[in-house]
């Protein structure tokens, strides 16, 4: 029976069992954490953590964690080290003697290491006096059960640290014991579980992990350094490279009801790790109060969040009257009203990075795509269009597979074929252009031959119907440019006719605009030596003036059109046409065989001017733009009769909304005096709603 003086330590059987071996029990990560964090309190600069070499004997298995801390001397061994469940701190803010804020908070932290070993020994050293001491987790629970103290064994007690040490004694033992003997403090604290139990090993590489988990800010701290079998820790290696960090560099800071919160978020390239290494950790006071995986509650792109990693700080959280943290630190008490404030700030900012991380991956991913396919096109592999429809169908494809994890580039090169096939509808062109070649070649009389053509109309129905969308397009944005002329320059008008010639000639020749003809006529007036009458007119006219005509031609400058634009509210003259005619005249000299002509269009006046030049046409602006949107209204009416479409057709629906009201209304008038249109429209009537 130990004597009143002598150290014991006393307990119920049960306090060790539900605190020490259940809550840590095959978790060796937790339990170097609390042991780290006890080392922390005792504002340790160093932890030396050793674990026995890979292959050795079960026997001699064994995990020690020492630090150069204040250490313990007998008195503070009997008051604090062996009363289970005395508190560690005086108040929420306490502050240990060097400043830090302890990370212990319930005093029961020092039955973590049974969770992983049945024999625990104690070896500290308080400013040159040593004390080591033994506790054995069977003796343990017989004196509990049997309702006794427990007097652990002394191996040293209260001696010299610079006495010998028994010759048996384990190495991690005496390489922490002489540490403490050439330190200043000579001060220290060693604990060393041995006897583990099963799956209890760590490798340098999970201890790591494991002290990245549960710690933040003083892994990273000049004052406070690890060493994992003699090397210094690796933050960085510990941590996985990202692809995107939010911000860039160290930490956010937002205060959030009075508190601050410190946070930074990285995402990784590739997740390839175990689901519960992803997600968020909020920790207080540099060490886990929540562990991953942890994503707030938040719903929405679920798919990224294997990828995400972050660190949220609260140390206000441990300085709570309420204790939220749960014993063993891995999760917070969210269902607590002092907690639904940071809950619901969580949730909504991981579905803020979420949202960024998608953009920057979407943005990523559409990089690739375009490079990709830009080889592929210069190789031939794909179908090449315009560069903005390029750009279109990369889009497209990107978007289509952005959120493919495995063989997304080969989902992306696949879809990139098919989708530049059918741009141009390319499988159907093909079949009717086979088609055509069977319909040329039949011999087998005319029911053969119905059927070959009833084939070829169902596969013109695509066609058809696109060119009514595209004619939808078009009388709409006719619609719409009857009210813009009225407010736009000439040289707004200039530069929105080069762009859209169809505007003046919806049922003539497609002429396009060449700027560069324009160019030319206009550098030959101006710096050639021609003395003729219509270069020296062409010359007088002014930069201004100039800048209002536009010259339309076909590929082989066969046939020259030159505009002369003048806004609506400028009354056309007869210097006007003067004007276009000695530009004609002119370009005549350069271009004697093209079949040139000139229009002039602004407000003709009332009563309107005439041309005596019977190449020069003058036209209102109303006039040109109603005929043009008359055109293609009779266009859209005719690919949709040719189509005969299916009301449900969705194209249907695109006609409409491309179309406008307006576009609906003159083709509902249109079928008052066309019946194949009129059957049609009552077909579509459902639209009209």
């Amino acid at each position: 029976m130990p004597s009143l003086d002598e150290p014991v330590l006393e307990f119920d059987h049960n306090v060790i069992e539900h605190l020490g071996i259940r809550l840590y029990q095959n978790k060796p990560g937790n339990v170097l954490a609390e042991v780290v964090a006890n080392g922390w309190d005792a504002d340790a600069k160093a932890i030396h953590i050793t674990t026995s070499a890979d292959g050795c004997p079960a026997e001699d298995r064994f995990i020690s964690v020492a630090d150069n801390g204040v250490g313990m001397d007998l008195a503070t061994i009997k008051s604090r080290y062996l009363v289970i469940g005395k508190p560690k701190r005086t108040g929420p803010k306490m502050l240990s003697p060097g400043g830090r804020r302890p990370m212990g908070r319930k005093g029961i932290g020092k039955l973590a290491p049974f969770g992983v070993a049945r024999t625990v020994d104690v070896a500290t050293s308080a400013q040159g006096v040593l004390t080591w001491f033994t506790l054995d987790l069977d003796g343990l629970l017989d004196a509990g059960k049997r309702g006794v103290a427990y007097p652990p064994v002394f191996n040293a007690r209260e001696v010299s640290v610079d006495a010998p040490l028994p010759t048996d004694t384990a190495q991690d033992i005496v390489d922490f014991v002489e540490r403490t003997r050439i330190s200043t403090s000579r001060s220290g604290t060693l604990i060393r579980m041995s006897r583990l139990t099963s799956n209890s090993d760590l490798g340098d590489g999970e201890i790591e992990s494991s002290l990245v988990k549960k710690f933040t800010v003083i892994l990273a701290r000049d004052d406070f350094r690890v060493f994992v079998n003699g090397t210094p820790f690796d933050q960085e290696r510990a941590t996985p490279e990202f692809e995107l960090r939010i911000p860039a560099t160290g930490y956010s800071t937002e205060v959030l009801g009075g508190n601050e919160i410190r946070f930074w978020v990285g995402f990784v390239k590739s997740a390839a790790w175990s689901s519960d290494q992803a997600g968020v950790a909020v920790y207080a006071h540099g060490k886990s109060a929540q562990d991953r995986p942890f994503f707030f509650g938040a719903k929405g792109k679920e798919i990224f969040q294997r990828y995400m990693y972050g660190v949220i700080e609260a140390d206000w959280i441990d300085e709570l009257d309420q204790d939220l943290v749960s014993t063993d630190r891995s999760n917070l008490d969210w269902a607590h009203p002092d907690s639904a404030d940071l809950l619901e700030w969580g949730r909504t900012k991981v579905g803020v990075w979420l949202a960024e991380y998608d953009r920057h991956r979407a943005t990523n991913h559409l990089r690739k795509v375009k490079i990709r396919a830009s080889e592929r096109r210069q190789k031939a592999e794909v179908l090449t269009y315009s560069s903005s429809e390029n750009d279109q169908i990369d889009s497209l494809v990107a978007e289509a597979t952005k959120e493919l994890g495995k063989n997304q580039d080969d989902v992306a090169d696949q879809l990139l074929e098919a989708v530049s096939m059918a741009w141009i509808n390319l499988p159907s062109r093909t079949l009717i252009k086979n088609l055509w070649a069977e319909l040329e070649g039949s011999h087998d009389g005319p029911d053969a031959f119905l059927k070959i053509t009833a084939r070829l109309h169902d596969h013109s129905v695509p066609e058809s119907m696109g060119l009514a969308v595209t004619f939808a397009q078009r009388a709409y944005a006719l619609s719409l440019l009857t009210k813009l002329v009225h407010q736009r320059s000439e040289v707004d008008l200039q530069e929105l006719i080069e762009d859209f010639p169809w505007v003046l000639q919806p049922r003539g020749d497609l002429l396009t605009s060449d700027r560069h003809l324009k160019t030319t006529i206009e550098h030959a007036a101006l710096t050639g030596d021609t003395n003729d009458r219509a270069g020296r007119l062409v010359r007088g006219i002014s930069e201004k003036e100039r800048a209002d005509f536009v010259f339309l031609t076909d590929p082989s400058k066969k046939v020259i059109q030159i505009v002369e634009l003048k806004a609506p509210a400028i009354e056309l003259t007869s210097d006007h046409d003067r004007q276009l005619r000695d530009y004609l005249d002119f370009t005549k000299a350069f271009h004697p065989a093209a079949k040139l002509s000139g229009l002039l269009v602004g407000n003709p006046g009332n009563p309107a001017i005439e041309s005596d030049d019977r190449r020069v046409t003058i036209r209102g602006w109303d006039e040109i733009i109603l005929e043009c949107r008359a055109t293609y209204v009779q266009l859209l009416a005719s690919m949709l009769e040719r189509a005969d479409p299916d009301p449900s057709d969705a194209r249907l629906q695109l006609v409409k909304e491309f179309g406008g009201a307006p576009v609906w209304e003159l083709l509902k008038k249109m079928a008052q005096t066309d019946q194949p249109l009129r059957d049609l429209m009552a077909r579509l009537d459902h639209l009209a709603k």
